[in-house]
């Protein structure tokens, strides 16, 4: 982080990422440190990405980056929530779902 600052984005750890969640429900408000939230969508069976979520990351200025997501379906639906970031395994498939949003802009 000295050597590239903000621009590497640096998560939260799990108990980060629970005081968020409580947060966008309104329990507490110390924003915990990182500079974006990396996360999976659910914790276990519980999900963790919603838009109470994201609007909560979003106001305190924390970019949100879901993981590991391979179906183009819930590419498609985390993109519609707010996600500022999509992980996969897939890179192919997310680039022709980016393509078809028209938020896919390549250089040759």
């Amino acid at each position: 982080r000295t050597l590239f600052g903000n621009d590497v984005c640096t998560s939260m750890g799990p108990k980060g990422v629970a005081r968020m969640r409580a947060a966008s429900f309104g329990v507490g408000r110390k924003i915990p440190d990182g500079n974006c939230l990396q996360v999976p969508t659910h914790a276990g069976k519980v999900p963790l990405v919603d838009r109470r979520f994201l609007r909560r990351a979003h106001r305190a200025g924390l970019p949100v980056h879901v993981w590991t997501i391979d179906d183009e379906k819930e590419m498609h639906r985390l993109l519609d929530l707010g996600v500022d970031g999509i992980m996969t395994d897939r890179p192919a498939v997310l680039r022709a779902v980016m393509e078809s949003r028209r938020q896919w802009s390549a250089t040759d």
